[in-house]
């Protein structure tokens, strides 16, 4: 074969004619790109010194707060947020975000919270509450049903022991003051809701409640005083004194007895918010703007006298709920009684409470003389936050009852451990966020895969 034949897979390379030497230009060029090269290897080292060195300072610091600085830990984003937690916490850090939000509410209208959003006339929504109201979260008319037949059960049987049962069922702001919804939220066609599927079967099944969403809409038309705040996603303060009176009046019908009531007067109407009437842009840092003309009773107490008895109660209840405390109801009309917040923990806060699963459910409630279940629009999938279901439970099956609660225990004791690791627990929040799921379901799901690989070994 000749050579002519022969096909080489290398390029044909010419020479150009009159080839000169590289110029200036070019070598400065590949100079620079050296020590671009070079520059690069020493930030990168230096970062890697500084990494090092930083886990070998903080390591012992990082141990007493619960997380070990480890590679494996700066690859899982624990270490990024342990150190993007003691960065924002710096002064200068919170004054320049509270700064920003400040600056983009102002020229923009843009409210810097997550799952919140701003409406006509300055109002501030939840994207949870706007939910709640054209029934997006729909839970279907078979499991709310199924709620309600064995909130009735529950009821039966507690009056059997001499304790009652009542359930508050308390509106959101978007149902109260829809009008300030931005138009492109009032173009949502509405479905059937939670709560209007909640309160047709406790009156079918005569299930003791309280519609303060109804009662609210009603109020509304004759108020001389706004029922929410624009920036507070809580009832108003003076909406918090009728929701207390009326409480306490409904629990006297019910347990028969005289209970010390609320008395509240000398009404002043201001434009700052106070308590919780702020309390969304006190989460951003920002101070609610001026203009809001709120009512605040300055004289509240509560009745005493011959036959004026207060009674223990015990409340499982959201946020709306805090208000029993801070208005004296726990204190003076229901001596000193405690709430069961979403039924995990217990308030009043101390550090020795248990959590609520480590109780005895039974010798809890026969402590009280009455239940009382609250739950805004936006937490009716389970009554109690499940006191209904395990309540249902223990009444009807007890056997199946502890037994389950055997094995749920255990779980329990990890998604404790999640919640008392605050680094751990702060990227989960993001998490939670990101993934689109609630922060609580994400510590089931991490505190399963715990418990599961744990069992292995």
């Amino acid at each position: 074969m000749s050579k002519k034949n022969i096909i080489s897979n290398k390029p044909l390379i010419k020479k150009p004619i009159g080839a000169s030497k590289p110029s200036i230009a070019t070598i400065k060029k590949a100079n620079n790109d050296i020590l671009h090269i070079i520059l690069w290897c020493c930030i990168c080292g230096f970062i890697a010194v500084i990494f090092i060195k930083q886990l070998k300072n903080e390591k012992g610091k990082a141990e007493i707060k619960g997380i070990d600085l480890s590679f494996s830990n700066f690859l899982s984003g624990i270490y990024q947020e342990y150190t993007e937690t003691k960065l924002l916490a710096k002064p200068f850090m919170k004054e320049l975000k509270t700064y920003k939000n400040d600056i983009e509410y102002q020229l923009f209208g843009k409210i810097n919270l997550e799952g919140f959003y701003s409406g006509n006339d300055n109002y501030i929504f939840g994207e949870a509450m706007t939910k709640a109201y054209f029934g997006d979260d729909y839970f279907g008319n078979q499991a709310i049903t199924d709620q309600v037949r064995k909130a009735k059960y529950v009821q039966s049987k507690l009056k059997d022991i001499g304790i009652e049962l009542l359930i508050l069922f308390a509106p959101c702001k978007s149902s109260i003051y829809t009008e300030y919804l931005p138009e492109r939220i009032l173009k949502t066609k509405r479905k059937p809701q939670n709560y209007e599927s909640y309160v047709k079967a406790c009156k079918l099944l005569n299930v003791n409640y309280i519609d303060f969403v109804q009662m609210f809409a009603e109020l509304k038309q004759t108020s001389k005083y706004p029922l929410f705040s624009r920036g507070g996603s809580h009832w108003s303060y003076y909406s918090e004194c009728i929701v207390v009176d009326t409480t306490i009046k409904k629990l006297e019908k019910l347990m028969n007895a005289n209970l010390p009531n609320i008395i509240y007067s000398n009404i002043q109407v201001m434009d700052t918010s106070l308590v919780r009437d702020g309390d969304i842009f006190s989460k951003t840092q920002m101070a609610a703007p001026k203009g809001d003309l709120l009512a605040y009773p300055q004289s509240i107490g509560y009745e005493q006298g011959e036959g004026v008895v207060p009674q223990k109660i015990l409340g499982i209840a959201d946020s709306y709920f805090r208000c029993f405390f801070y208005l004296g109801a726990m204190q003076h009309a229901f001596n000193n009684s405690q709430q069961w917040y979403y039924y995990n923990s217990i308030i009043p806060e101390n550090p020795n409470n248990p959590e609520v699963w480590e109780l005895d459910l039974k010798a809890e409630i026969l402590k009280n003389k009455a239940i009382v279940l609250l739950c805004n629009e936006t937490n009716l999938k389970k009554l109690g936050s499940g006191f209904i279901d395990d309540a249902y439970e223990m009444f009807s099956n007890p056997q199946t009852y502890y037994k389950n609660k055997n094995n749920n225990d255990l779980l329990n004791k990890y998604k404790k451990e999640i919640r008392n690791n605050k680094e751990l627990l702060a990227k989960m929040k993001k998490d939670s966020q990101q993934k689109g799921m609630s922060l609580d379901s994400l510590i089931t799901e991490t505190a399963l895969k715990l418990q599961s690989e744990n069992a292995v070994k």
